[in-house]
């Protein structure tokens, strides 16, 4: 399973989604950080629909499925390992 954390420069919620991804880097997992802002991550997000910040995704490694997600919010970090 990926995560996936989609975040902008100028989002005064990003922040703390950013250290969700530090926290989750730090017990091992294995999370992708994308900026909105950026060609890559604009497409990135248009393929999983990510139309607020921050979001975070949780995608199949195979698939790429989006197996669970928060849009526009930051869960935390227990909401995220439970689904994982």
């Amino acid at each position: 399973m990926s995560i996936k954390i989609f975040t902008k420069h100028d989002c005064p919620r990003c922040p703390h989604a950013k250290k969700l991804a530090n926290d989750l880097i730090a017990e091992g997992y294995s999370v992708e950080e994308w900026d909105i802002e950026t060609r890559d991550g604009l497409a990135e997000a248009t393929y999983y629909s990510v139309r607020a910040t921050p979001s975070i995704i949780l995608t199949d490694d195979n698939t790429d499925e989006e197996l669970a997600g928060w849009r526009g919010e930051t869960p935390s970090k227990e909401e995220v390992i439970k689904k994982v």
